[in-house]
C-alpha cells in the first residue's frame, strides 16, 4: 500500500500535464467554422452550408452502425432536401480508400469531407460512433444522436420536421 502513495504525486502530476479534454458540444452551443476537403479535393465549410438546416454525421468505414444510418440519412437528405435541410458526412477514417470502398458500397448524393486527423471530432468533443448533430438555419445544434438503430429513426425525423418549422 505504501509504494502506491509514493507514487500517486507522480500520476498526479502527469495528469495535470495532459491537454485538457475538449467539452463536448451540446445544444444550443455553435461549431467552430471547420473546413475539409471533398472526394474531389475541393474544400467544404461547415459556414457555407449556414442557412440551411444540416445533419453533421460523423461515420467510418470500421463503424457497423454507420453503414445502416448512410442509408437512412440519405433517404432523409431526398425527403427534405427541397425544404433547406441538407446532410455533411465527415468521415474520420484514417484511410480515404477504405471511405471509398464503403461509398462505393452504400452510395450517398449529399456532402461527403474526409478528415483522417480528426480535427472535426475534436472540434465537437465528439461522443461516440456514429454520432449526429442538428444545426438550425443559424448553425446552432439543436439536436444531438449518440449512435444509431433504425428505431433512432423517428425522433431524428421529428426532429428535423421541427426545426425546418412544419
Amino acid at each position: 500500500m505504501m509504494g502506491v502513495h509514493r507514487w500517486l504525486p507522480v500520476l498526479l502530476l502527469a495528469l495535470l500535464a495532459l491537454p485538457p479534454a475538449v467539452p463536448a458540444l451540446e445544444r444550443g452551443d455553435v461549431p467552430p467554422p471547420l473546413v475539409a476537403p471533398q472526394q474531389d479535393g475541393t474544400p467544404l465549410s461547415l459556414a457555407t452550408l449556414r442557412g440551411q438546416l444540416v445533419y453533421v454525421d460523423f461515420w467510418a468505414s470500421w463503424c457497423a452502425p454507420c453503414a445502416q444510418a448512410l442509408p437512412a440519412l440519405e433517404t432523409l437528405y431526398r425527403k427534405y432536401r427541397d425544404r433547406g435541410f441538407t446532410v455533411l458526412a465527415v468521415n474520420v477514417d484514417t484511410q480515404r480508400k477504405a471511405a471509398l470502398a464503403m461509398l462505393a458500397r452504400i452510395p450517398v448524393s449529399y456532402p461527403v469531407v474526409f478528415d483522417p486527423e480528426g480535427h472535426w471530432p475534436g472540434a465537437f468533443g465528439l461522443r461516440g460512433m456514429p454520432c449526429g448533430y442538428l444545426l438550425d438555419r443559424d448553425g446552432r445544434i439543436v439536436y444531438i444522436q449518440t449512435g444509431y438503430r433504425a428505431s433512432d429513426l423517428p425522433a431524428l425525423e421529428a426532429a428535423i420536421v421541427a426545426a425546418l418549422g412544419e
